[in-house]
């Protein structure tokens, strides 16, 4: 008579506003632990349509409106809800505003509590420019009560920076957010004959990621190369900035703006950027920025895509072992052309990039670390 098979561990992976289909959550951490063949995967987050279903993977809605506040609370009943249903062994919370339910809930249902600490979300406040000092000090107010909650068992860290930036949090797996694939190899790459360049910005668009300032750059561009062009694709979560940057798009036909109130589909993102020639990563030099490592640097560098990115030492010193990108100035039009031309004399990936980009190379710790909660 044979045995029925045994049930699969039941794992919650949680947030609010990323996507269903958010490449850290669901393409990373939840294809990591899939491959273990050992836990059921559920998954809560944003879906503004009813989330449709992917093999070996449960989905559930948190909330389908990104700017409506009842929505917002709301997001709390569902995930209660999800839980009370999925009954998980481990829970990992994406966010911050989940885990005062969750620590409440802990010693009731039983789980093991995982918080992936996605961003420092202390210091992003001092990124947004629309939060009134009021507002700035009761965010913050609700952002370290939420995390200061007990029980959690394991802090995932999306940064190496955020250990000295969070030293409360312990104990801590570094897990950075590294290209989930394979290397594209290029070889060596030049562009000393061309006349016109493609360059694409994606992901988050606003104000402190420097999407105004790499327009004004174009310009410049355009006045030695017009036959370049700029795509710029991501979600613009302030409708004011997202208003301005069209305004100064009527005056440039060269740039196509694909602004969305709402995240876009990574795989979206990725096609636009597949087509690039340069990869623009115009971040402002503020500390809430400069110990991060973009994703977009692992992205970029795994699919063979030169960045050109704003200085800055850390991102320097990964992009020259493999001749990845060149830093450029892009506070400072003046510079635009001159850098620019500097950046054309520069052969790129003469090296392959290594293998330690890739998010495989983290995967085991992940699985290791997830088995020692269940011990």
């Amino acid at each position: 008579m044979t045995q029925p098979p045994a049930r699969k561990i039941p794992i919650l992976i949680a947030s609010t506003l990323k996507p269903i289909r958010d490449i850290r959550a669901f393409g990373k951490l939840a294809f990591s632990l899939g491959e273990t063949n050992t836990y059921e995967l559920n998954i809560i987050g944003f879906s503004p349509k009813k989330p449709q279903p992917q093999p070996g993977i449960r989905f559930f809605s948190s909330m389908g409106n990104f700017y409506s506040r009842v929505d917002r609370i709301l997001s709390q009943a569902r995930f209660l809800k999800c839980l009370l249903q999925v009954r998980p062994k481990i829970l990992v919370c994406c966010t911050y505003e989940l885990l005062p339910l969750a620590s409440l809930l802990k010693p009731i249902l039983g789980f093991s509590l995982v918080y992936d600490v996605q961003e420092n979300y202390l210091t992003n406040l001092d990124l947004n420019p629309s939060l009134s000092p009021t507002a700035k000090s009761r965010s913050s107010q609700v952002i370290r009560r939420a995390e200061a909650v007990p029980n959690v068992d394991l802090f995932l860290m999306a940064e190496k920076c955020y250990i000295k930036e969070m030293p409360g949090k312990r104990p801590f797996l570094v897990l950075e957010n590294k290209f989930r694939g394979e290397i594209n190899k290029v070889g060596p790459l030049n562009y000393h004959r061309k006349t016109g360049f493609q360059f694409c910005i994606t992901g988050t668009i606003t104000p402190s990621f420097g999407t105004w300032e790499a327009m004004a750059w174009l310009r410049e561009i355009l006045k030695a190369y017009p036959l370049s062009s700029l795509e710029i694709i991501g979600h613009c979560p302030l409708p004011g900035y997202g208003a301005k940057l069209a305004q100064l798009a009527k005056a440039l036909p060269q740039v196509k703006l694909r602004l969305s109130p709402n995240p876009i589909a990574h795989e979206e993102l990725m096609e636009a950027l597949a087509k690039a020639d340069f990869a623009l990563l115009p971040y402002h030099l503020h500390p809430a920025i400069s110990g991060k490592m973009p994703t977009k640097l692992y992205e970029c560098a795994a699919m063979g895509i030169p960045v050109l990115v704003s200085p800055n030492s850390l991102w320097d010193d990964f992009l020259s072992s493999f001749a990845g990108g060149y830093s450029i100035d892009f506070s400072d039009p003046t510079l635009a052309l001159g850098q620019f031309q500097s950046a054309l004399t520069r052969t790129y990936f003469s090296s392959p990039p290594p293998e330690s980009l890739l998010w495989k190379s983290q995967s085991a710790h992940l699985q290791k670390a997830f088995t020692k909660l269940l011990a």
